[in-house]
């Protein structure tokens, strides 16, 4: 009888510890959601503050302007001072020679020659304005960046650069959104641009490399003190790579050398995420 009580005894009292154990586990459980609960209140009950979300998105709208502001004006510049100039050197040219052969006064051998002199110039000015004009659009999207990425039109930049420069990319280059890739073509223009106006003689090197990022390095061995003016090139390019989340370094020691970087956000989409 003794066993028997003992037995009854032990299993109460097992019975009573796994009762024990099981309701220490569900008030520990439940007072850990509370907390989680109560800290997922506290964090999305805190105020936004819209103001400052405002004045992001309003400093954000302002850069966007800010590049193409200075874009539109680069290729104002452009046309004025290439295709503009030759077109009005040959309305010129024509409109002289139309007077000639409307005006029979003169001799008609010495009218002949200098209608088929000035035809001949006004030929020239066309020919000189559709180059600069071919210019300014390449300046605006090469098609060989369209045609054959990003790598080729920072190849085919270089070789009609008048700044002697070796480019590296180390391992290839991931597709990428076209904005990305115009984005970095233009940062690579205006770094040699850069090169060719305040380092003229000097060789440089640009290298490509990416990760998350697309990364590009120009680095000169000019005489430094390059510095960001306002209303300069380099300063609307670190608008429009600002655009983007990306970002703008110049580090120009006197005596150089210059090293000039962009880093711009790939954008790529996830492997998980497909199209709607």
């Amino acid at each position: 009888m003794l066993v028997i009580a003992v037995t009854a005894h032990v299993a109460g009292l097992t019975m009573f510890a796994a009762f024990a154990i099981t309701a220490v586990v569900a008030i520990t459980w439940w007072a850990l959601l509370t907390f989680e609960r109560k800290k997922f209140v506290a964090v999305t009950a805190q105020p936004v503050d819209w103001a400052r979300e405002l004045r992001e998105v309003r400093d954000s709208r302002r850069v966007i302007v800010g590049a193409f502001e200075i874009e539109r004006r680069r290729i104002e510049r452009d046309l004025h001072d290439g295709a503009q100039q030759y077109l009005v050197s040959a309305s010129m040219k024509l409109g002289e020679a139309s007077s000639l052969m409307i005006d029979g006064t003169s001799t008609p051998g010495s009218d002949t020659a200098l209608v088929t002199s000035l035809l001949e110039g006004a030929h020239r000015d066309a020919e000189e304005a559709m180059r600069a004009l071919r210019s300014t659009v390449s300046g605006i999207h090469p098609q060989v960046l369209a045609d054959l990425g990003l790598l080729a039109a920072i190849s085919d930049m270089v070789e009609r650069s008048s700044v002697d420069v070796a480019v590296h990319c180390p391992h290839p280059l991931p597709n990428m959104p076209e904005e990305v890739a115009a984005t970095a073509w233009f940062f690579c223009s205006e770094a040699l641009t850069n090169v060719a106006k305040h380092a003229p003689g000097a060789t440089a090197t640009l290298l490509l490399a990416a990760d998350a990022d697309l990364h590009i390095s120009v680095v000169d061995n000019g005489p430094g003190a390059v510095r960001l003016r306002n209303e300069g090139g380099l300063v609307g390019m670190r608008e429009r790579l600002a655009a983007f989340g990306g970002s703008l370094e110049l580090v120009s020691p006197d005596g150089g050398p210059t090293v000039l970087s962009a880093r711009i956000p790939l954008l790529l989409t996830p492997t998980n995420e497909t199209n709607p």
